[in-house]
């Protein structure tokens, strides 16, 4: 039997009525998560050329661009949109299995569906569990090789996952599922090479929109090999290499916990990339202990991050405020002298002060090779003599052993929506998103985050 129907048969065992409730919860707060990282993406210069290009002014369909002043689109643009937007400050949600952020290239998808098929929320939290499960699923057997030769798994896996998750908003059986996989093996895409630029956000967008194509096409009749993961010149072949691999991993343990229970989906505290994290907090804790440190008084600061995580944060002189997004250097000093990084920090405009500028000319970043990859060190030379270090484990965010509160992501999704929604209009938008029954649609809620009151 093919890998793709061996995925279609896993991946269709999978009921909002039999998943823990706990699955549900994680899940509306992944909906909310993402639809708030989205509406403070909604503004990204970037956005407004690729709707000029779709042009979707004139051709408006059944789908809302978040936060995008009322605007509707076809499905298939507004999950291009939508999910670029989602990515658009990389302050989604993370997965240590994936090394990457699984809701961004799924939530687009099944909020898009739900508007055309009219879905209630049970059925988009179970898309969406199908959608992460697949990805993460991926990843057992595909990563650390997969992400060290240059992909971008947030895309390149993500793209399975929302096909999946499109999949069950269309109640596709077994054979229509295993089919748009099998399509989707042809419109996976998504290099490192372009990380700290606007095409990384673009990845997941293009993701969202690929998935959602290759659904619509299976149920018009689209064939595709079955072997495809498989083949000699398939995607486990193409994409990692003989050896690099294990499908098994991938098929296996699908009757134990849930990927979103175990190790869970973590939500970011930071608007920056995770990898950069650990060093953010190891310096936040210098700073609660011993307050704000002045940039002039710092001698030199020094971080110790994995080499895989400092591989692409390694970027002493951050070009924009979306490079700054990707520098350890930056990062570290900022947290230390300003004692928290917001969104603010990344404006383009405004970004690089002038004591910052100064500043990372005496930061030093160097890799390490421990066994914990998500250790991050931080150690501070004042000119006075004195010394501070501390050292942090974060793993892309706030997981399940360490949960943000409902009350702090509302705080997030508050921040991140107000400039779009206004105050009042974000926290009822978040509350309304959080209440939703299994039974309910969704319309109301998707009206609340169009921005069109704006």
């Amino acid at each position: 039997m093919s890998f793709a129907r061996e995925l279609s048969r896993r991946a269709l065992s999978i009921r909002l009525k039999t998943a823990p409730a706990e699955a549900a919860h994680i899940g509306r707060r992944a909906l909310a998560d993402t639809v708030g990282v989205a509406l403070a993406g909604a503004n990204a210069p970037y956005l407004d050329a690729l709707e000029a290009v779709l042009d979707t002014d004139n051709a408006p369909g059944q789908a809302t661009l978040w936060g995008r002043g009322g605007r509707r689109a076809s499905v298939l643009h507004a999950a291009l949109v939508n999910g670029t937007a989602a990515h658009a400050l990389d302050f989604d949600d993370c997965s240590t299995t994936m090394g990457g952020h699984p809701s961004a290239p799924v939530v687009p998808v099944v909020l898009a569906l739900a508007e055309l098929t009219g879905a209630t929320a049970g059925k988009v939290i179970e898309a969406w569990m199908t959608g992460v499960e697949v990805e993460t699923r991926l990843a057992r057997g595909l990563l650390p090789h997969h992400y060290e030769k240059g992909w971008h798994p947030t895309a390149t896996l993500g793209v399975f996952g929302a096909a999946a998750a499109a999949g069950r908003m269309f109640d596709f059986d077994e054979e229509r599922m295993t089919t748009a996989l099998a399509v989707t093996v042809s419109m996976a895409s998504g290099l490192k090479s372009n990380f700290g630029t606007p095409v990384k956000p673009l990845h997941v967008g293009q993701a969202a929109h690929n998935a959602i194509m290759a659904a619509l096409v299976t149920q018009r009749g689209m064939t595709a090999n079955p072997e495809a993961f498989e083949h000699n010149y398939g995607f486990f072949n193409l994409f990692n290499g003989a050896g690099t691999f294990d499908a098994d991993a991938i098929l296996d343990g699908w009757d134990g916990p849930m990927e979103v229970l175990d190790p869970g989906i973590a939500i970011k505290q930071h608007p920056c990339c995770g990898s950069a994290h650990s060093a953010i907090d190891a310096a936040l804790r210098i700073v609660a202990r011993e307050g704000l440190l002045a940039a002039d008084a710092i001698e030199r600061i020094e971080t110790s991050t994995h080499e895989r995580r400092l591989a692409h944060t390694n970027r002493p002189e951050p070009r924009s405020g979306l490079d700054a997004k990707f520098s350890v250097q930056f990062l570290t000093a900022k947290a230390l002298t300003t004692g928290r990084i917001r969104l603010a920090d990344f404006d383009d405009a405004s970004f690089l002060t002038p004591d910052l500028a100064g500043l990372l000319t005496r930061v030093a970043s160097t890799g390490h090779q421990e066994a914990d990859a998500y250790l991050g060190r931080v150690r501070v030379v004042m000119k006075d003599g004195r010394v501070f270090e501390d050292a942090a484990s974060t793993n892309f965010g706030r997981g399940p052993k360490n949960p943000m509160s409902d009350a702090e992501l509302r705080d997030k999704f508050t921040d991140c929506a107000t400039p779009i929604l206004g105050e009042a209009e974000a926290g009822a938008a978040y509350d309304a998103i959080l209440s939703l029954a299994d039974n309910d649609r969704l319309d109301a809620v998707l009206a609340m985050i169009s921005g069109k009151g704006v």
